[in-house]
């Protein structure tokens, strides 16, 4: 009698005219697929049969090649925190490209390390989860619960001026904005009860910062995705990494001459320039005598000054590749830059800063209380310095610029983002608004006539 082993697994012929391999394992039939847990056909019936043979080989031998894999890629992950160190340390290479992190980014996705990826809430903390277990149900439960916190609020504005000073403002009683105060306003102000008048502005909710968190999330996942250590991105939250930032006010031409006006001399051309350039404070303050060309009236735009004075260089790169550009100035601009040199950049040598405080320094972020002084004593303490910028693409619109004109203008990589910085006014509104008065004269004169008819 001849005994006929029978065959490992079976094999059936799909619609597709491919075939498919099934066995069963440890009970449960299963189909065949690939290491990385992905549906497996064969073109072939001897392919199919070729593939059960040696499973079924391997598995005689105590040898599971689909637990073999898990395990290497248990093997090879890490926390969610271990990911994001690997990420911020260049001789990892966890990241998907070539070029260096520059210290002002490191140091951001450091802050949105600690305050948001990093961040325990109700004993939940995705940091401390195996980057190979976080599924999108956690990434999902991670970002409402950081979204819970993030609530507006108010900040008191703490200033030195005298409060009389600030109650006769309020009261609309004229008082010089700063120098000694009148000894009768101060009796006014007694008589009055001596009130306390608070300012306040708002506190940001975090919200921007949450959708920058999540983006770098989604980024730290993707490396992970291109190294085939998870199967697929769990960050998957419509919209969660598209920050919806407040509208940014623009300053109007009497304002920009009056923070001009009130602002040490030697940074005066410092607020004209960022807001008829629209160029970046940073690069604002990294100019030096060189990029000056007066006969051709323009600025060159070629690095810019980093944060802090700690940082290990003076200048970095700009932005984007984009922001390494020649900015037009206007003529009368040119004027006050020749004004400026002549008072405040005495050093001839073409590397000279442009812009540095009474003592030489160059203007790191943290000195510029100069600004912060001047625009609380002209009550515009809702104005940030980078609201220039946004004043300066507002204003080329309205003088006819292109998006394209405003991306160039701006240094901006790509159109989506020069279109960030266009806002409106309640004046150009109105100017808007009276430029199509003769095309209503025209249609009311077009439904005269055909009434007369």
């Amino acid at each position: 009698m001849i005994m006929i082993r029978k065959q490992f697994g079976t094999i059936r012929e799909l619609a597709s005219g491919k075939y498919q391999a099934r066995y069963f394992l440890d009970g449960v039939q299963q189909a065949a697929r690939t290491l990385d847990d992905k549906p497996m056909t064969f073109a072939t019936y001897d392919q199919a049969r070729k593939f059960l043979n040696q499973l079924e080989l391997d598995l005689d031998k105590g040898i599971n090649p689909y637990e073999i894999e898990r395990a290497r890629k248990k093997s090879q992950s890490y926390t969610l925190r271990q990911r994001v160190e690997m990420y911020l340390d260049p001789a990892s290479g966890a990241r998907l490209t070539h070029k260096p992190l520059r210290a002002a980014t490191v140091r951001n996705y450091e802050h949105l390390s600690k305050n948001y990826l990093f961040r325990q809430i109700d004993g939940f903390c995705l940091s401390e989860m195996l980057i190979t277990e976080i599924t999108r149900a956690d990434v999902r439960k991670w970002y409402q619960l950081i979204q819970s916190q993030c609530v507006s609020g108010q900040l008191e504005i703490k200033t030195r001026a005298h409060p009389a000073r600030a109650w006769a403002r309020s009261e609309g009683i004229p008082t010089a904005l700063h120098g000694r105060i009148d000894q009768e306003l101060i009796n006014q102000w007694i008589k009055s009860g001596a009130p306390i008048i608070k300012s306040y502005r708002e506190k940001n909710s975090g919200i921007v910062q949450l959708a920058k968190a999540y983006t770098f999330l989604h980024a730290i996942f993707n490396v992970a995705l291109e190294d085939e250590i998870i199967e697929q991105n769990p960050c998957r939250i419509k919209g969660a990494g598209q920050p919806k930032h407040p509208e940014r006010p623009i300053a109007t031409l009497e304002q920009l001459a009056a923070l001009a006006s009130e602002v040490p001399e030697r940074y005066k051309l410092s607020v004209i320039l960022a807001a008829f350039t629209s160029i970046r404070s940073s690069e604002l303050f990294g100019l030096q005598r060189k990029h000056i060309n007066p006969l051709h009236r323009t600025l060159k735009i070629e690095h810019q000054l980093t944060k802090y004075s700690t940082d290990p260089q003076m200048f970095v790169a700009p932005k984007t590749e984009s922001s390494v550009r020649t900015v037009p100035i206007p003529d009368d601009l040119m004027g006050a830059i020749n004004e400026h040199l002549e008072k405040f950049v005495t050093d001839p040598n073409p590397d000279a800063l442009i812009f540095t405080t009474s003592n030489g320094l160059p203007l790191y972020q943290g000195r510029k209380s100069w600004f912060v002084t001047a625009k609380r004593r002209l009550n515009l303490d809702h104005l940030h310095f980078h609201d220039l910028r946004h004043t300066g693409q507002s204003l080329a619109l309205a003088n006819g610029a292109s998006i394209k004109d405003l991306q160039r203008r701006a240094g901006q990589s790509t159109a989506q983002a020069a279109q960030m910085y266009l806002h409106g006014s309640s004046e150009r509104d109105q100017i808007v608004a009276e430029s199509l008065n003769p095309d209503v004269s025209k249609t009311l004169n077009l439904i005269n006539q055909k009434r007369v008819s």
